[in-house]
């Protein structure tokens, strides 16, 4: 199985007309994802792809049965757009965007989950579940389908993560995004719950960094009694306090939000935590042994 995305998603694209979005349509459709509509004010009526476009998010759905939508606005219309997938209908919302306003996050996740939506992002390169669908930008050369459910604060960590693991012969359930913001609209916590209540992902990857409180998340998880085996591997080892490090949340305010603090309690959980990249995919191995299973052939 797959956590969100699986086979049979229809996808609507915001913004379909612009350089993402084209490009979007034969990539998401290489990957297994139905590419149904887009949704674009004032160009509705027009063909992108042999993709109908639609001025109104009620409209597309309505029309093509859309149930999944990929946001490529700009920041400032970007509220609007989420909100408007939402009261849509749409089930899953992915929003890549970042230099979102904290309150417009904030605004877009109640929005979602008080509809029974799910919203990736923002800051996020979004989701793929190998072999049945994509709903983001994510090179998907680097993902493999198996066992492993794969959750990350960064898009290219990820990537490179997941490119290591499958050429271990180690795959992925299901590879999400959960992006470098403060605010989520999936947080840790709520992904590796959903990884363990899927039966075909028998082990969690993390890939986290400094800041803020998902890596604690994830050790109160790793200490269940009935918790799935964890890896972590987590970046900022020598980020100074005070300074952000690329994402709007990775900042070390205290001790708390280092390095050391986190590894230390994920390590405590019981959770693996590789030090390298190059160790990654021996730990992550480690990992399903403990689940029962191995690496399948490279």
């Amino acid at each position: 199985m797959s956590i969100l995305l699986g086979a049979g998603a229809r996808i609507v694209i915001f913004g379909i007309t612009g350089r993402f979005g084209s490009v979007s349509i034969r990539d998401l459709r290489a990957s297994g994802s139905a590419v149904v509509a887009g949704v674009v004010p004032g160009r509705g009526g027009e063909i992108v792809e042999d993709v109908p476009v639609f001025g109104a998010a009620a409209a597309a759905v309505r029309e093509t049965g859309a149930d999944c939508a990929l946001v490529y606005v700009p920041a400032p219309l970007a509220l609007d757009a989420v909100l408007e997938a939402v009261e849509a209908g749409c089930r899953l919302i992915a929003y890549p965007g970042d230099g979102l306003p904290v309150a417009d996050a904030m605004e877009m996740r109640a929005a979602a989950r008080g509809s029974g939506a799910w919203l990736v992002g923002p800051n996020s390169p979004g989701l793929i579940s190998p072999g049945r669908g994509k709903l983001g930008f994510m090179p998907s050369f680097c993902f493999r389908p198996g066992p492993v459910g794969l959750i990350s604060r960064s898009g290219s960590l990820s990537y490179e993560a997941a490119f290591r693991l499958s050429r271990a012969g180690i795959g992925q359930s299901t590879a999400i995004g959960i992006g470098g913001d403060p605010v989520k609209g999936v947080t840790a916590a709520e992904a590796v719950a959903l990884f363990h209540a899927d039966p075909e992902t028998h082990a969690i990857l993390y890939l986290g960094e400094i800041g803020g409180t998902d890596e604690y998340a994830v050790a109160a998880y790793a200490r269940r009694a009935d918790a799935k085996p964890v890896t972590a591997l987590l970046v900022g080892r020598t980020a100074p306090k005070g300074r952000k490090m690329g994402h709007a949340a990775a900042l070390i305010g205290g001790d708390a939000d280092g390095w050391e603090a986190k590894t230390a309690a994920l390590e405590a959980a019981g959770v693996t935590v590789a030090r390298s990249l190059d160790q990654l995919p021996a730990a992550a191995g480690e990992s399903l042994a403990r689940a029962g299973l191995a690496p399948a052939p490279a």
